[in-house]
This record gives structure tokens, C-alpha cells and sequence, in this order.
């Protein structure tokens, strides 16, 4: 079923290019289809999935073929290549737990449906401060099919939880299938999910990517595909495959790798195990060169250093009451501190937290999260309309003063400035600031003025915007992926990872 909603969405993109051109489709199954018996986890072949299909390409049965990206080695085959992709699904993995099991407050077996050993090395690292249940043990089983088949198997069978491309599920649930669509609705609906974030969890290279491939030699093709390619987001996939061949390939490799893009800037997440069993955790920005005289900087020169107070002093707002009437609504929690043990939220609501921190303080509380904005903005939770009834109210956790356009806030506390820390600081004396919010910025500016030319950076989201309408001279304002990011850049002393 996604195999044929993909090669429709290229030949309806290829057709509104080219109204003149004949197109048919045909579909076929591979050897890793016709075979349920082989372990993807054991097998050392690569391209399973694409082989035979590679090898109709090169007899001319057809002209090109559309796979999905991530099931694809760097090089197809000797005679074929990949000429061309369009834009980029969500690259996330999901991950389905059954509503008894998320209610439990305690299992002694949790079994995950995954033929992945990327996904069955990195949830045995992530999974258990994720959810607001523990379990003892964590085992898998393998499941092989397309969508709906895995999907059947989950509701059908004894295990706990099932995890796979979200982009599969996004794919069928915007297609024309009404059948699959009412199927997985219905799936998504009974259970608890959760999007499992790129930060902590990369997926496959490719994964949320079409592929078109077609024999070398097929210059009339390639000059056809040539006109319909994202060529951002061919560069990443290929950059993504490059990367995982250094560490070998295959279906059984342990690795997982995401490149993408935000605010103009190349973020890399790259986790896993490589075949001689060193543990790989990287995340960081591709795209900074570090300026030539930044060397260690002394930590009286930045702020905040963690050893200064807080400008503000924090008044609990009494919303027990708001608390209360709120359901079947996406509440986005901005910090950790806007949720507490005596004002408790239904659970038929959808939550998301603006960052890991707050997911796994929220996750202790007792909440079931269902992913976060991973310190990139509150506007990434967009991407789960998919998940969530179109009508859903939208709410936002936060302080009194916060600015919110895209939910309807709800404070649960106030900030009231504490003028002594302010002027207790040598603000005079810094020269590196690292913003967590447009009223700390307004704030501090507003005692010291002399500030505005001093070199200021924040996360990825709403500050950072505001920051580029009021700091004049661009070169001065970078953004980070975290405050812990931001300390080790400058080679802060009091850096800790």
C-alpha cells in the first residue's frame, strides 16, 4: 500500500511538471517480502527490499523505479542510481503502546514489535524515561509486512508496543485509501503513542525520503527527474548514507543518523552501536565555523555563568480550576515548572513538552507525553495533525507575560524582577549572552542598554526570532541547540557534559 501511494505521489508531481507524459504503474514484491522467514537483525545482505526491483530497472522493464529511501544502500547497484527525490516526510520514528499497558504502573516484560536492531539498541537506552510506567525488562520480536499487516499483528497479538516510520503512517492517512485510513485512525485512537524525538533517537539514513532510481546510462530520464528534484534534501540523504557506510550498512547495522535543517542551520543526530561495539552519541550543528578568535572564554565574560541567580522571582498561579475543564485538547508545556503534583490534567488530552528535560520531569509526574519540540520551537508540534483530531483546542503552559500565537495561553505563574540580582550582576563587563526568553533579554536591556552590541545567542525557537528584530548588527546573534551547547562553544570552565 505505501509503496503504491509513493510511486503515485511521484508520478503526480512528474505529471503536473510534464502534462504530455504517459505514465503507468506497476508494483512487485522482493526477496525479503516473499521470504517472512529471514532475520533482518541476522542478515548481512543489503538491499533486501531494492534488489530485484534494481535489477528490472537494468533489464529495461521499466524506466525508473520509487522506493523508500532509507531501505536503499549509498549505491543501488553497479548499473543504477538514485537521480533525483521531493521534499522530505517527518524523518521521526512513532511509537504505539496499548492503553492497558501505558496505565500500568509497573510490567515485569514489555515486548516492542521492531526488526530494527537501531531501534531495539536505542529504545533499550531512551524508552524507560519516556513513559510514566516502569518495567523490568525490554524484549522485542520481530514483524515484517507492510503497514496495516505490522499494524494487525500489534492489536491482535500479546505484545506492548509496535514502533515504525512516522512518515508510513502520514503517508497512508493522507492518501485516498479510506479503508487503511478508518483501519490506522482507529488504531492511533484506542492506544496511547508517542513521537520518539530526533535528538535522542535518529532514524535510518533517508528515513521520510522518496528515492527515484534509474539505470546510469538514462540521460533522458535523468533530465526529466532533474526538474522535479529537492536537491536540499537529496545532498542530506546522500550526506546521511555516506556517513553510515564508514561504520558498514545493511539492515542489521545498530546506527541511527538524521540531517536536517533549522533556521538555516545543519543539525546532525547521530546514535548507536558500531559492529565493534563502541557507542556512538553525537549531536551537534554542521553548520558553524567557529569564529577565529573565539578561544576559552572566562566565565566572567558570559551570561548566565550557572553560578548567578534568577532575575525573577516566580508566583504560583492557582489553576486547579482550568486544569480541570481542559480535555481532549494538545496542551504544550513550556518548562518544567508550569506543571506541579496538586493541579493534575486529565489524561485524554494530548501533551507535549517544549524540550527532553521537561518530557521526562512530566513523564515522572505521572504524564503520558507525546513528544516534544526538542529546544526547537513550539511550532515543530505542528507536524502531528495527522495524529489529532482537526478541531483540538490548543493550550500553552507558561508564565503571565509569555507571548503565544498559535495557542491560548494559560499562566501558572507570574515573574516578578528581582532588581537586586540585576544590579548585583557586572552586566557592564559581558560580552556573551545567552537568552532564554524575550523578557530576560528586555529586561536585562533595559537596566543596560550598552548591552545591544555585545554578542547574544538563544535556542532555537520564538526568542530567537525576537532576537533578530532587536539585535542590530547580525554577525553578533547565533543560536544553539541548548544553554549546554552554547557553554561548550565558547569553552566555558564551568561546562560539564
Amino acid at each position: 500500500m505505501l509503496a503504491k501511494i509513493q510511486a503515485r505521489n511521484i508520478g503526480t508531481i512528474l505529471a503536473n511538471k510534464y502534462p504530455d507524459l504517459s505514465i503507468e504503474y506497476h508494483s512487485t514484491t522482493t526477496t525479503a517480502d516473499r521470504d517472512s522467514t529471514m532475520s533482518l537483525a541476522q542478515t548481512s545482505s543489503i538491499g533486501l527490499f531494492t534488489k530485484d526491483i534494481s535489477d528490472k530497472i537494468i533489464n529495461g522493464q521499466y524506466d525508473i523505479a520509487v522506493h523508500s529511501w532509507k531501505d536503499l544502500p549509498v549505491e543501488p547497484s553497479e548499473k543504477t542510481e538514485i537521480i533525483g527525490t521531493v521534499d522530505r516526510g517527518d524523518m521521526r520514528d512513532v511509537l504505539i503502546i496499548k492503553r492497558e499497558t501505558a496505565h500500568s504502573k509497573r510490567i515485569k516484560n514489555m515486548q516492542i514489535l521492531s526488526s530494527s536492531p537501531r531501534r531495539m539498541y536505542n529504545l533499550d537506552k531512551v524508552l524507560s524515561s519516556l513513559v510514566p510506567f516502569k518495567f523490568d525488562n525490554l524484549t522485542f520480536l520481530e514483524v515484517r509486512g507492510n503497514i496495516e499487516t505490522r499494524l494487525k499483528k500489534f492489536i491482535q497479538g500479546n505484545s506492548d508496543g509496535i514502533v515504525m516510520a512516522k512518515v508510513a503512517i502520514d503517508r497512508i492517512l493522507e492518501s485516498s485509501d479510506s479503508e487503511s485510513k478508518d483501519f490506522i485512525y482507529q488504531v492511533i485512537s484506542n492506544n496511547k503513542w508517542l513521537i520518539l524525538p530526533l535528538s535522542i533517537f535518529p532514524t535510518a539514513p533517508g528515513q521520510g525520503a522518496i528515492a527515484i532510481e534509474a539505470r546510469k546510462d538514462r540521460n533522458d530520464i535523468k533530465k526529466i527527474v532533474k526538474n522535479i528534484n529537492n536537491k536540499d534534501v537529496f545532498e542530506k540523504v546522500n550526506q546521511e548514507k555516506i556517513i553510515l557506510s564508514k561504520y558498514g550498512g545493511g539492515c542489521q547495522q545498530k546506527i541511527g543518523i538524521s540531517i536536517w535543517s533549522e533556521k538555516g542551520h545543519d543539525i546532525c543526530s547521530m546514535v548507536g552501536q558500531t559492529e565493534q561495539g563502541i557507542d556512538i552519541k553525537k549531536y551537534d550543528l554542521l553548520s558553524y565555523q567557529k569564529d577565529k578568535d573565539i578561544g576559552n572564554i572566562s566565565e566572567q565574560l558570559i551570561y548566565p555563568s550557572k553560578k548567578d541567580s534568577n532575575l525573577f522571582y516566580r508566583n504560583k498561579i492557582e489553576v486547579d480550576h482550568k486544569f480541570k475543564r481542559l480535555k481532549n485538547s494538545f496542551i504544550y508545556f513550556s518548562r518544567k515548572n508550569v506543571i506541579d503534583k496538586k493541579s493534575r490534567m486529565r489524561e485524554d488530552n494530548y501533551f507535549w513538552t517544549s524540550g527532553l528535560k521537561c518530557w521526562k520531569h512530566a513523564s515522572k509526574m505521572g504524564y503520558w507525553i507525546n513528544g516534544t519540540s526538542d529546544s526547537l520551537g513550539d511550532s515543530s508540534a505542528k507536524a502531528i495533525k495527522n495524529f489529532i483530531p482537526n478541531n483540538t483546542p490548543h493550550y500553552k503552559l507558561s508564565h503571565s507575560k509569555a507571548f503565544t500565537k498559535d495557542y491560548k495561553l494559560i499562566s501558572t505563574y507570574s515573574l516578578e524582577t528581582n532588581e537586586e540580582t540585576i544590579k548585583g550582576i557586572r552586566f557592564k563587563d559581558k560580552k556573551y549572552f545567552y537568552w532564554m526568553s524575550p523578557l530576560q533579554f528586555d529586561t536585562v536591556l533595559e537596566y543596560y542598554p550598552e548591552i545591544i552590541n555585545a554578542s547574544h545567542s538563544s535556542g532555537f525557537g520564538k526568542t530567537y526570532d525576537y532576537l533578530k528584530t532587536k539585535v542590530p548588527n547580525p554577525s553578533n546573534l547565533k543560536c544553539f541547540l541548548s544553554y549546554e551547547h552554547w557553554l561548550s562553544y565558547y569553552k566555558i570552565e564551568d561546562y560539564n557534559e
